[in-house]
């Protein structure tokens, strides 16, 4: 009985020894197959933001982590297999994890179109070696999704009335610095003002009638000298002078007739006086009485009129 169980053993442990044997070649077979084949070690996917309006893009991140030595490849989004999404743009970049893995990194820019809850679209994973022989096609399907809401209320089924306009209420003393703001303005305008016109009243004072008055009556004595017809000449001698009376004694002379400048000359008690109404009244007597003066005549009153204005003096008044 015993050495019948002996040789059972014996015989059970020689049928497991060979197929071990058997077995062998074929888990070698397989191991080095796995090698051969490779394997993806992880894959995520991150989507932000997870809630848009309808025609918004969205970023799709997936990473797949693999051996140094393959090269991986997504299929499956492209802008004909990822509706209700379109494919906006796509960028890949690849980087070392560790020694011995990568990690290649696809950025995907997607616009979506239809309302509610929309999943990521399916990808597969495709690993290929160095000489582009492919060694697995690993499908995926992300559990991330978005949700795309509408850009009005669904509930709406007619328009709102228009509500009218609301009147900005400004504020008092926001008004008060810009009311006091162009009231400074308007000061500062003013104050320019006055002082350009007081300049140009000083830089007039300045100007001494006298010496324009002489100046004008030796161009027209030169001018008297080349042709000028004397009744002209007197006419503008008497300009010239009414000119100097009423710059130089402050009297109404352009516009007085020859009366009312004798009794205002008068009342200042002005040297010279006879000779100044003897030569308003000779410019009367041409342009009024056709008197016919020869050049001659009309030089010497050229010269009495210089020698009046170069006598004459600035009158003080009684309070002085």
């Amino acid at each position: 009985m015993n050495g019948r169980c002996e040789g059972y053993s014996s015989g059970s442990l020689k049928w497991l020894l060979l197929w071990l044997l058997a077995a062998l070649p074929i888990m070698t077979c397989s191991l080095f197959s796995s090698r051969a084949l490779g394997a993806v070690s992880g894959v995520t996917v991150a989507v932000t933001p997870d809630t848009v309006l309808v025609g918004d893009r969205i970023h799709c991140t997936i990473g797949v982590r693999h051996s140094a030595n393959d090269v991986v490849s997504l299929e499956g989004i492209d802008s004909l297999s990822v509706q209700p999404f379109e494919l906006i743009n796509r960028r890949q970049s690849s980087a070392v994890v560790s020694p011995g893995t990568r990690q290649e990194r696809c950025d995907f820019e997607l616009a979506v179109f239809t309302i509610g809850r929309q999943p990521v679209p399916r990808f597969t994973v495709v690993l290929r070696n160095n000489q582009g022989k492919l060694l697995t096609r690993e499908p995926y399907r992300p559990s991330s999704a978005v949700f795309v809401r509408a850009l009005t209320d669904s509930t709406m089924r007619e328009l709102r009335p228009i509500k009218p306009p609301v009147k900005p209420m400004i504020s008092l003393l926001l008004l008060l610095p810009v009311v006091l703001g162009v009231f400074g303005i308007a000061g500062v305008v003013l104050l320019v003002l006055f002082l350009i016109k007081r300049t140009v009243r000083t830089s007039a004072e300045k100007v001494d009638p006298g010496q324009v008055a002489q100046r004008k009556l030796r161009k027209l004595g030169s001018r008297l000298s080349a042709g000028m017809p004397p009744p002209e000449c007197y006419e503008e001698l008497s300009n010239i002078m009414r000119t100097f009376l009423e710059k130089h004694y402050r009297i109404r002379a352009l516009e007085a007739v020859t009366q009312e400048i004798e009794r205002d000359l008068k009342k200042l008690g002005v040297a010279g006086f006879e000779s100044i109404m003897n030569l308003l009244a000779q410019a009367d007597l041409v342009k009024f009485a056709d008197s016919r003066p020869d050049a001659e005549e009309s030089l010497q009153s050229l010269r009495k009129a210089e020698e009046v204005i170069r006598s004459a003096r600035i009158p003080h008044s009684p309070d002085e």
